[in-house]
Order: C-alpha cells, then sequence, then structure tokens
C-alpha cells in the first residue's frame, strides 16, 4: 500500500489490484445493485429519504457543475455501515449484506491507503469509517447532443475509490482528457478536496468527468471518504495558525455544491 500511496502522491492517482475475495465482494454488490437498478420505479422509490443521502435517489437531484444538468444516473447510497438509515431495509433482500461487505472491503484498504499518505507527511489519518459511503451510480442512455453524463468537476472529500463496468470516465491532471478504464479486480483511486486541504495544497483535488459513449447499463460504485466530524479536524502541515483551522464546516458542507445533503454525523 505505501506504493500506491506515493503514486497517489506524485501522480495525482492510483490503482488498487483487489485481491480474490475482494474482487469477489465487488461482483456481487454490482450483481445486486444491477438487479435493484431494473425494478419499477415505485419498488425502488420505497427506499428513498427525503434528503436523498441514504437509499435510492433518482436522477434530478445531484450534478456536477450546474443544476440545470443533473448527471444522467440513479443512485444507491449507504453510509457508514448504517441499512437502517435506508426505508424498509427488510425488502432490499441481499444487496444489503453485499453493499455492506463491500464497505467492509474499502474501510480496511482506505485505512491502510489513508496511513500510508499521512505517513509522508509525518501525520496521523484521520478516523472515516463513520463518516464514508458507498454510492453505486446506474447510467441512462443520453441523447448525443450530451456530451458528458457527469460534467467536469471535483470531489470534496479526502478520495474518491472507485469502479466502473464500462468506459467513459475521464481524468484531467493537467488539463487535457485521460480516459481510465478499471479492470475486474481494480479500484482507482482519485484525490478530492479535503486531501488537498490536508496536506497544505501538496496533493492536487482530481477533475473527472463522464463521457456519453452510449454505454448501455453501466455501472460505477465509489466509496467517498470523509473524516468523521465529531472531533475538530487539521490540515497536517502548514504554520501554527494554518493548523488550527478547524476544517469540519468545509468538509460537511462540501456536498451542497453537487445538490446534496451535508456530511453526517453517525
Amino acid at each position: 500500500m505505501i506504493a500506491a500511496a506515493d503514486r497517489l502522491i506524485t501522480s495525482g492517482y492510483t490503482r488498487i489490484t483487489l485481491a480474490q475475495d475482494d474482487a469477489a465482494a465487488l461482483d456481487a454488490v454490482l450483481r445486486h445493485t444491477q438487479a435493484f437498478f431494473a425494478q419499477e420505479s415505485m419498488e425502488k422509490e420505497r427506499h428513498s429519504t427525503a434528503d436523498g443521502n441514504s437509499g435510492y435517489r433518482a436522477m434530478g437531484r445531484e450534478y456536477s457543475a450546474s443544476a440545470d444538468r443533473p448527471d444522467v444516473n440513479e443512485v444507491f447510497s449507504l453510509w457508514s455501515d448504517r441499512i437502517d438509515l435506508i426505508p424498509e431495509p427488510e425488502h432490499l433482500g441481499a444487496l444489503a449484506g453485499a453493499v455492506v461487505d463491500w464497505r467492509n472491503v474499502m474501510v480496511r484498504i482506505v485505512d491502510e491507503l489513508l496511513e500510508a499518505v499521512a505517513g509522508r507527511f509525518s501525520a496521523k489519518a484521520p478516523a472515516f469509517a463513520k463518516a464514508s459511503q458507498v454510492q453505486v451510480n446506474r447510467y441512462f442512455r443520453a441523447p448525443s447532443t450530451r456530451s458528458f453524463l457527469q460534467d467536469r468537476h471535483e470531489d470534496g472529500n479526502i478520495a474518491t475509490v472507485l469502479h466502473a463496468t464500462g468506459p467513459g470516465l475521464e481524468i484531467l491532471p493537467d488539463g487535457s482528457p485521460l480516459p481510465v478504464e478499471t479492470k475486474p479486480r481494480e479500484v482507482f483511486v482519485l484525490p478530492g478536496a479535503t486531501l488537498t486541504d490536508l496536506t497544505g495544497g501538496a496533493v492536487s483535488a482530481l477533475d473527472h468527468r463522464v463521457r456519453n459513449l452510449g454505454v448501455a447499463d453501466r455501472q460505477s460504485i465509489m466509496y467517498f471518504v470523509n473524516p468523521e466530524l465529531d472531533h475538530p479536524v487539521h490540515a497536517w502541515v502548514g504554520d501554527a495558525a494554518e493548523r488550527a483551522v478547524d476544517l469540519r464546516d468545509a468538509v460537511r458542507n462540501r456536498p451542497s455544491a453537487y445538490g446534496l445533503a451535508a456530511v453526517p454525523v453517525l
């Protein structure tokens, strides 16, 4: 994991190959979310919350750059391991266990990765498991006039760990688009704005977008890594004044830039 952390810091992104059991957990959650998204809208909507933070979220609420250009996807979301925050969880069937299993894989991998990244700055990584989220996107076919299913943006968290079942993701490390695909046993890690804050700008948030390639039933599964907000969060580097700034308000409110509710304290 040290090599992956070094690539994240020096290149601005990294890839991690999954162990066989972890890859099986990934396959399981994608299989069950595919079946979930194939249901009628009424069945999916029974698992929605008013703020859209947990469970099912239909297309229209979330956007990347402008509210009049919503992301062309629907969502299933789990914060921490709190299946109980999703309405009618008893009707989720095998999906409930599968998404929690994948969340547990992500906690273990991210814990190792963050400790290695923080170690490069002689710092201790913040706790994150209770404030982090699994989100699965299922993309819709869009007209050719819509060039991107998600517009160019950066994530507001520490990092995003993702796997996509088809092409479309583009990163822009130097302003020029670079297509990214993930292998069946692989996740891709990109830094967000909170990691930029923690490192005093040493690690930049990575701009990315999803191009409309007309791929049918494309899914992407993300683990959005946030620091837990029940204790102050401070930068790892900088002078005394810079290190004294509590980053929690910035972390808490960054989802609002994308039409979403605040990062919860669970």
